[in-house]
């Protein structure tokens, strides 16, 4: 047990968020007992964090790449939330902050940085985030989940490990979807809660395609706002279960031969952390590409295959082709579990804690 007080800085996307929390019960593990967060009011990181720890509320102002006209009120806006957020510190006196990225982490990153307060920063992306960047002046050490990543921080104070994910559920523990049928090879399609347009796309221009293979069983998770529109649409096959979302993902990523998804940081860490071939669709509107960033790293770690929205439709070719061939998807789940690193938070939080609080 310590009495060292942790404050970590998350907000956004649950990309950011995520990580943050898996941080964060890590650090309870190792006896960590006063912990607390900061984001904006009623967001996404108060809504995933607050049943958990607590949570402080502050201002944030978001930070646009390359667009000099949107960004000329930005030096004042900061200001405004680096009050906010060192109203936050002078409350909590934390000894320690952690940032995962994210306009919202920037002011708590910056108010420490001026009170001497130590900052660990994770950056969860293969191309780093301009809060992360500018954050990285304060920081005394940065966590990054690839090697490309290395290269926008300084190399002295920088670590690669893999993205944090909360601590994952034995498999002995997970039941095999009904819809995954015995005998079959397995396929998850996930494009996220709100569903992915450029695969839904894919996915319905090939079902015809397959309907023809009654020896596999797909699950496409469409998401809510889509379902209805394609079931009007289309009249999906016996083995496509389309579904508008999927409660116990894990259960569906366990069992899954293939899994064809966006290329988000948690997404793929968890992906990778159950080591899993994968054929990864990159969000094409993702600030400064990033997503298909991190789809070429793992690409070329061999663990998975790469198709862009606005490339041919070879979607369903290319799972054909992996799931015929049994030595190519083992080889690709051994570079996947070679790239997955599911204590990646245990080691990260003992990281911190031995510098902060094993003094």
């Amino acid at each position: 047990m310590t009495n060292k007080k942790f404050l970590l800085a998350c907000g956004g996307t649950g990309g950011h968020v995520f990580p943050a929390i898996a941080i964060a019960e890590s650090l309870k593990k190792l006896g960590v007992s006063e912990i607390s967060f900061a984001g904006r009011k009623d967001s996404m990181e108060s809504r995933l964090v607050s049943p958990y720890f607590e949570f402080n509320e502050i201002s944030a102002v978001p930070l646009h790449r390359g667009a000099f006209m949107s960004n000329l009120s930005l030096p004042f806006n900061l200001a405004k939330a680096v009050v906010s957020a060192k109203r936050v510190l002078k409350k909590h006196k934390p000894d320690v902050v952690v940032a995962t990225g994210g306009y919202v982490s920037l002011p708590i990153v910056v108010a420490a940085g001026l009170k001497k307060i130590p900052v660990y920063i994770q950056e969860q992306n293969a191309v780093a985030g301009i809060a992360n960047k500018i954050g990285a002046h304060s920081a005394k050490m940065i966590f990054v989940t690839s090697k490309d990543a290395v290269k926008f921080f300084p190399n002295s104070k920088t670590l690669v490990f893999g993205n944090p994910v909360r601590e994952l559920p034995k498999m002995s523990s997970l039941k095999r979807p009904f819809e995954f049928v015995p005998g079959t090879k397995s396929i998850l399609v996930v494009g996220g809660s709100q569903g992915a347009r450029g695969i839904n796309a894919k996915m319905e221009a090939s079902l015809s395609a397959i309907a023809g293979r009654s020896d596999i069983s797909v699950v496409w998770q469409a998401g809510a706002k889509n379902v209805e529109e394609i079931q009007k649409r289309v009249s999906t096959p016996s083995n496509v279960a389309l579904r508008a979302f999927l409660n116990d993902i894990y259960s569906y990523i366990a069992y899954a031969d293939i899994i064809i998804s966006r290329a988000g940081a948690s997404t793929l860490a968890e992906i990778l952390a159950f080591g899993k071939p994968s054929i990864l669709l990159p969000y094409p509107f993702a600030t400064a590409n990033h997503q298909e960033f991190n789809a070429r790293v793992v690409e070329k770690a061999g663990a998975a295959l790469v198709e862009l929205d606005d490339e041919p439709n070879n979607l369903w070719n290319k799972a054909q082709d992996l799931l015929s061939d049994e030595n190519k998807l083992n080889k690709m789940a051994d570079a996947a579990k070679s790239l997955g690193m599911p204590d990646a938070a245990d080691q990260i939080a003992k990281v911190i804690f031995n510098a902060e609080c094993a003094k």
